[in-house]
C-alpha cells in the first residue's frame, strides 16, 4: 500500500511539472507576441513613446487574462520576473507614472514624496495594478491603500523622534493609518477625483488599443472596458 501511494505521489508530481512547463511555454509565447523581441524589453525606454504605451497597456491586459484563466497561478509573478528581470517595473511606469502625477496634481500634492512612493508601490504589484485598471472602484482602493502605506512609512522614518514616549506615539500613529477605517476615509475623499481620472484613462487606453495591431488569440477584449462604471463608489 505504501509503495502504491509513493508511486501515485511521484506520478502526480511529474504531471504537475509537465503542466507547469506547458503553461510557462504558452505564457512566454503570448508575452513575446506583445513585446515582439527581447531587445524591446532591454531597450524599452529607448522605444517611441507610443510603442511604450502599446506594450504597457497590452501587457497589463495580458496579466488580467492570465489571472482570469488561472495560468501559472501563484507562479505567475515569478515567471514574469524571469522574462523581464528588472525591466517590468519600468514598463509599468509608462502607465502608472502619468496616472499618479495627474492624481497628485488634482489633490494638491504635486511633485512630492507621495507621488514617488505611489509609483514605486503601485508598480511593485503588477497583478494588483492590472485589476485596479478595470474599474474606478478598484483603482480608488489601490490609491487609498498606497497613500495610507506612504503615510505609515513617513511616520516610521520620521527623524528626531527618539525615546520611549516618541516610540509609543510613532507606533500608535503607524497603527492608526494602517487601520481599515483610515483607508476607507481616504477612499471617500478621493473617489470622485480618481473616477474622473479613470474616465480619462479609459479614453486613452481605448485610443491605444484602436492603434494596436498585435492580436493575441484568447485575450480579453480590452484592459479598461468601455462600459465600466465611472461613478463615485458608494
Amino acid at each position: 500500500m505504501l509503495e502504491k501511494n509513493i508511486k501515485k505521489a511521484i506520478l502526480e508530481t511529474k504531471e504537475k511539472k509537465e503542466k507547469l512547463l506547458i503553461e510557462e511555454g504558452l505564457v512566454k509565447s503570448r508575452i513575446m507576441m506583445i513585446v515582439e523581441s527581447k531587445n524591446n524589453i532591454k531597450n524599452f525606454k529607448s522605444l517611441p513613446k507610443e510603442k511604450q504605451e502599446k506594450i504597457a497597456y497590452k501587457l497589463l491586459e495580458e496579466i488580467n487574462y492570465l489571472q482570469e484563466t488561472n495560468l501559472l497561478n501563484e507562479q505567475l509573478m515569478d515567471f514574469l520576473g524571469k522574462i523581464f528581470g528588472n525591466s517590468l517595473g519600468g514598463i509599468l511606469q509608462t502607465v502608472a507614472e502619468p496616472m499618479v502625477n495627474s492624481l497628485m496634481g488634482a489633490i494638491g500634492l504635486g511633485d512630492s514624496y507621495f507621488g514617488k512612493f505611489l509609483v514605486s508601490f503601485i508598480t511593485s504589484n503588477p497583478t494588483r495594478l492590472a485589476k485596479a485598471l478595470k474599474s474606478c472602484e478598484e483603482l480608488t482602493k489601490l490609491v487609498a491603500e498606497s497613500l495610507a502605506e506612504a503615510v505609515f512609512m513617513m511616520i516610521q522614518k520620521q527623524q528626531g523622534l527618539e525615546g520611549q514616549g516618541y516610540t509609543f506615539l510613532r507606533n500608535a500613529l503607524g497603527g492608526a493609518v494602517k487601520d481599515y477605517g483610515f483607508i476607507q476615509s481616504i477612499e471617500k475623499q478621493i473617489s470622485g477625483i480618481v473616477c474622473e481620472l479613470f474616465g480619462k484613462m479609459n479614453n486613452k487606453a481605448s485610443g491605444v488599443f484602436d492603434k494596436l495591431k498585435t492580436d493575441v488569440v484568447g485575450g480579453v477584449s480590452g484592459l479598461i472596458p468601455a462600459t465600466a462604471s465611472s461613478s463615485t463608489p458608494k
